[in-house]
């Protein structure tokens, strides 16, 4: 996933919680700390190579344990 996914469902997910403050369960905290977790490992971020000035090509990410926010 791109970073400006990334970033764009941090900010959907800062909504939700605004929307919602003080009324979330404790499981539902820890779902949203587990996503957010997931958009960490699984953005792709570009890799400055200093040799030449470019950017690499980004790790591949992994969606075989995607969580679900429900």
């Amino acid at each position: 996933m791109k970073i400006h996914e990334s970033i764009y469902l941090m900010i959907m997910l800062l909504a939700h919680v605004l929307r919602g403050a003080g009324t979330f369960t404790i499981e539902e905290k820890m779902k949203m700390f587990e996503f957010v977790g997931y958009l960490i490992n699984n953005t792709e971020f570009p890799v400055l190579d200093v040799s030449n000035g470019s950017y690499n090509q980004p790790r591949k990410t992994n969606h075989s344990n995607t969580p679900c926010i429900n």
